[in-house]
């Protein structure tokens, strides 16, 4: 009987710490899932926040347009192109789609760009040069967006990579996201001179 109530024990701390450790490994999957929700969403905020800036400047062009009108003959082009890009902003689901949707727009702003260059009185238009400004400065956040969203995508991607939560990943479905890479060109900064002669 003694023998009995020993291979009962046995099996009852057996079971125990299976128990145990089943619990402690069900916490680190559900923990593990929890925060790679957490990484996603921060991932999802900071790719709003990319088509919040790249909007922003899709705004600042019609105002420019608009202050250069009796100058500009590219004016219904601006339009249609700027109504475009909004819906390919709104519609991209990764970096490369919206680089895509921001081709046309880099184009006109470089129009617009030769257009007051070669353009005394658009030149010294205090409102011009003040809408000149607000784009440069709009550039330099997109950048900071950029590097902003690829910094949450490496955090994500390294999160979800890691061992064994790569295989907890997996079970939830959970992938690696896109970096926003240069385009080809995109050493040469545009360039706004916005000095008088």
């Amino acid at each position: 009987m003694g023998k009995k109530l020993g291979v009962g024990c046995i099996v009852g701390i057996v079971v125990l710490i299976l128990v145990i450790v089943g619990l402690g490994l069900g916490a680190y999957i559900i923990s593990s899932r929890n925060n790679m929700v957490e990484k996603e969403l921060s991932v999802e905020n900071a790719w709003a926040q990319v088509q919040n800036v790249y909007q922003r400047r899709l705004d600042l062009i019609p105002n420019l347009a608009e202050s250069a009108k009796a100058y500009m003959q590219l004016e219904k082009d601006i339009f249609e192109a700027i109504a475009n890009a909004r819906a390919g902003i709104q519609e991209a689901e990764n970096p490369a789609e919206l680089e895509s949707a921001n081709q046309e727009v880099s184009s006109l702003i470089d129009d617009i760009k030769v257009i007051v260059e070669d353009t005394p009185e658009l030149k010294a238009s205090e409102t011009v040069q003040n809408l000149m400004i607000e784009l440069e400065g709009t550039e330099n956040r997109i950048a900071t967006e950029r590097g902003r969203y690829n910094e949450t995508i490496r955090d994500f991607n390294v999160y979800i990579r890691m061992f064994p939560r790569n295989i907890i990943a997996g079970w939830f479905g959970f992938t690696q996201k896109d970096f926003f890479e240069a385009q080809p060109g995109a050493e040469t900064a545009p360039e706004v001179d916005l000095e008088l002669e």
